[in-house]
């Protein structure tokens, strides 16, 4: 099973790892311990960081997170690079799958598409505001 740490998963998502803590404090009831997340005790951290302490250089969190927390930080950030990030994650340890790469590709098409029609509306207030 693939965990990453809050610090790495700032990196991916870029956004400070403290920021992942409150999105996770704010919604707690929402992340399952086991599913979406680990806990470390005192003992596993100290543990951890003795053998990766590049991995705790920033935030010092107890948390390791699944896939499936990394997709509820996703959802909750509602960032668009929290998102791709997310999706280039999983296209890259899934890359095997043809359908996964479909649904990459269809995921990309559509962002394209959304882009490409907020800027649109933004030309088009900028445009009706004159």
């Amino acid at each position: 099973m693939l965990v990453v740490t809050t610090y790495r998963l700032g990196e991916m998502y870029q956004c400070p790892a403290e920021s992942l803590i409150w999105n996770f404090l704010e919604h707690e009831d929402e992340f399952i311990e086991g599913v979406h997340f680990f806990q470390l005790t005192a003992e596993d951290l100290e543990f951890c960081e003795a053998k990766c302490p590049y991995e705790f250089v920033e935030c010092n969190s107890p948390y390791l997170w699944t896939f499936e927390g990394m997709y509820k930080h996703a959802e909750l950030l509602s960032g668009f690079e929290a998102w791709k990030a997310y999706v280039n994650l999983v296209y890259h340890h899934f890359s095997e799958s043809e359908e996964l790469k479909e649904a990459v590709y269809i995921l990309e098409n559509a962002t394209k598409q959304l882009e490409a029609l907020y800027i649109y509306r933004i030309c088009e207030k900028e445009w009706n505001a004159r």
